[in-house]
């Protein structure tokens, strides 16, 4: 990981200062609408899992907020615009970056007075689809949003067949989803220069033959990389994509780390790994309106080597806009996919972190705005977590102001003696704010995972500010 990233990540003195340093001057075309913006980002962060009134603590503050989130002139959009300024700047120091998109339900059935909504899954459970498109280096630090895209389903629609779907046009399909945040990753491939490759990285459901048709195009800047859901048709040979490149012979063996879910513990997969160029047909059905054509593209498989027994195997097909020459590439997509599950994450610490489906504002509108707050305050919880694991021998500083870490020092060993002379490393620290949170600290605990940070991360401010007080008596 880059310099770049640390310098203009974050590095707080005060959850004010960092929240200007993040978003200040937001745009919103109002001064007092941005210094009451970076007053609720600051708020929020020091209290992430609190509900508003509790966040903001002073009545008058409570009530500012309440309004910020009630004003039609605020898009959430320009909220999260002037955090991607940010992000923009965090990777220009970056060689590569994913930007990875992905699609998760906010559930607010529990507030069926909430006005706006649509059904989700079902008809029984209702509130947002959110869509965003966030950026990570290889080495898995996350670095924010670029795009974040929420809707809701049409109740009247919902559910009911239709046989026309596959003669409609891109933009009628939800699935244009795709296709929006890779348009938004080429602005920001733009944005980031050529010094900086952007890389669009999606699951299953990214398989979208006019994504990978925009992907193809002569002028496109950004790569792809989508994981295969359709055996699709290849053009010159009698047979489709997963035969194909399962017929090819295996060139690597690489272990990878399959994360913890509801129903597995985390583990390591040893996949073998293969690749082959191929040229799809254009999928049957498509209206003549739409322009497409057959399309070359690079496919490299994973598939698991001897998985546990009871254990579903490990296989992935992906579809990729990256040149593909030989082993080494081929593992290098593979790798970079593996990255993917950081959204994933991500959406676990937004709603168990940040609570964000906790919210009570009434309308859709304010749910939108709030959560555009509340997805900057997921990625910074995150971000301390992963450049705490990427970066362990790094220096504190990088990311503590010195009164934080040596208040945290006194706080957790009770002891003035205890604060080191030179400010201890990333690891050292993390691994003290995790005992905040409740993690023991033994050898064979770990790294403290986010959940554990961001409780953590809460009683940080707080301890912070006493030790400021105790050392301006001190002075006196």
């Amino acid at each position: 990981m880059s310099g770049a990233v640390l310098k203009t990540g974050v590095a707080p003195s005060s959850p004010l200062k960092w929240a200007e340093e993040e978003i200040g001057g937001a745009g919103l075309g109002d001064v007092r609408l941005d210094k009451r913006l970076v007053e609720i980002l600051a708020a929020s962060i020091s209290a992430p899992n609190e509900s508003i009134p509790r966040r903001c603590g002073e009545w008058f503050s409570v009530k500012g907020a309440y309004r910020f989130f009630s004003n039609e002139k605020v898009e959430p959009s320009a909220i999260i615009d002037r955090h991607r300024q940010s992000v923009v700047r965090r990777a220009q120091g970056e060689s590569v970056v994913l930007a990875v998109q992905d699609t998760t339900f906010l559930d607010y059935t529990h507030y069926p007075e909430t006005q706006g909504l649509g059904p989700l899954a079902d008809m029984v459970h209702h509130g947002l689809v959110l869509h965003p498109t966030f950026v990570v280096t290889p080495s898995r630090v996350p670095l924010g949003f670029i795009y974040v895209d929420t809707w809701i389903r049409d109740i009247d629609t919902f559910g009911t067949s239709d046989e026309t779907r596959k003669d409609r046009e891109i933009e009628e399909k939800e699935s244009r989803k795709w296709l929006n945040g890779f348009g938004e990753s080429e602005n920001f491939q733009r944005e980031v220069g050529e010094g900086t490759m952007v890389v669009v990285t999606g699951d299953r459901e990214s398989d979208v033959y006019e994504l990978l048709f925009e992907a193809t195009r002569p002028e496109t800047k950004c790569r792809l990389i989508a994981r295969a859901m359709n055996n699709r048709t290849l053009l010159e040979e009698a047979g489709h994509v997963f035969d194909a490149v399962a017929a090819e012979e295996p060139v690597a063996e690489i272990v990878v780390g399959i994360p913890r879910r509801l129903d597995r513990k985390p583990r390591r997969a040893t996949l073998a790994v293969r690749f082959k160029k191929v040229t799809l047909r254009v999928p049957p059905g498509r209206p003549k309106s739409s322009g497409l054509a057959p399309i070359e593209v690079m496919v490299v498989s994973a598939e698991e080597v001897d998985p546990p027994e009871g254990i579903e195997a490990v296989s992935w097909t992906l579809l990729t806009t990256l040149p593909v020459d030989g082993a080494e590439d081929a593992i290098r997509v593979v790798e970079w996919y593996a990255c993917r599950w950081m959204i994933e994450v991500l959406f676990r610490v937004l709603k168990t972190g940040c609570l964000v489906e906790k919210r009570q504002l009434e309308t859709r509108e304010r749910l939108e705005r709030c959560l555009a707050v509340d997805l900057i305050v997921a990625w910074r919880i995150l971000y301390l977590t992963m450049v705490g694991r990427e970066t362990p021998n790094l220096p504190c500083s990088a990311v503590f102001e010195e009164y934080e870490w040596k208040a945290l020092y006194v706080f957790v060993h009770k002891s003035r003696d205890a604060v080191p002379k030179e400010p201890p490393t990333l690891r050292e620290v993390t691994r003290l704010i995790g005992r905040l949170g409740g993690h023991l600290g033994r050898k064979s605990d770990g790294h403290p995972g986010p959940m554990t940070l961001w409780r953590g991360l809460q009683r940080l401010p707080d301890i912070s500010e006493m030790w400021q007080i105790f050392e301006m008596v001190d002075l006196e």
